[in-house]
């Protein structure tokens, strides 16, 4: 299964879960978004939350630092 993190690089959350990622030692995908709105690649996956790291794993999509911690 895919894991694909949308981030964008000077983002401390989105460091925390590439951190995460390569501790874990998984394979993933970077998707690089902008910081700021709008967001058009990342909109259709999220319904219109606006934050950044979104984690896609497979279908899944999980939203919020705190949220893809656990799911890792």
């Amino acid at each position: 299964m895919d894991l694909i993190l949308h981030h964008y690089d000077f983002s401390n959350y989105s460091e925390k879960v590439r951190l995460a990622l390569g501790f874990k030692g998984f394979d993933w995908y970077s998707v690089i978004v902008p910081s700021t709105a709008p967001k058009p690649e990342l909109t259709p996956l999220t319904g219109g939350y606006r934050r950044t790291p979104v984690l896609q794993i497979g279908a899944d999509i999980f939203c919020d630092t705190r949220r893809i911690m656990l799911e890792l």
